[in-house]
């Protein structure tokens, strides 16, 4: 394999730069259309008990992958795993946190939720977080791509040793959160 020349390195960034951007607008969009389905849509009372399913599903699929991943980092970070073990798992389970991001959305949106709700308003801040936190990780998962396949965790920059354990710190802070409030407004309806 060529390394990369510095023209190419930077033609690579600024690509990866636009895909992130795309990624956050995106979100950001899913989200909107998901909300103002939500409030404006009054589904047929047949189509809720199969959209709390798929919600269900999608939490399961998505905080599954999320907490994989996150484990799987902090194995590496305790010298129980090579970072390229964490790659492998990275690959496995990124669609399926996407396809649980978008599933809450799809769903989300014929559940009518209450926006008026505080811990609902809170819960769908917590999604947005976490949907925003998979497509700033690209930049992470990038970064670690540079890396040899041996190397430790401790002999990370600190920079790079932050960002990790803050990336999965917002991760877990956001999904476990939109489950508590997920589960809190389902038990008391």
């Amino acid at each position: 394999m060529i390394p990369p020349t510095p023209r190419r390195l930077a033609e690579r960034r600024r690509v990866a730069r636009h895909r992130r951007a795309l990624g956050y607008w995106g979100v950001l969009l899913a989200m909107l259309l998901s909300l103002w389905i939500g409030t404006t849509v009054v589904p047929p009372a047949w189509l809720h008990t199969p959209a709390l399913f798929g919600h269900l599903a999608s939490v399961i699929a998505g905080l599954g992958a999320a907490v994989l991943l996150e484990l799987s980092g902090l194995l590496w970070m305790l010298r129980r795993a090579a970072l390229d073990d964490l790659r492998r798992v990275e690959r496995l389970v990124s669609t399926l946190a996407w396809l649980g991001i978008a599933g809450l959305l799809a769903t989300g949106a014929f559940l009518q939720p209450d926006l008026g709700e505080p811990l609902t308003a809170i819960k769908m801040v917590a999604v947005l977080i976490a949907a925003m936190n998979g497509v700033g990780m690209t930049r992470l998962t990038d970064e670690l791509a540079r890396l040899p396949a041996g190397v430790r965790f401790s002999a990370l920059p600190r920079r790079l040793q932050a960002w990790c354990v803050w990336s999965a710190v917002v991760s877990q802070s956001a999904w476990w959160t939109a489950v508590l409030i997920g589960m809190l407004n389902t038990a008391s309806r």
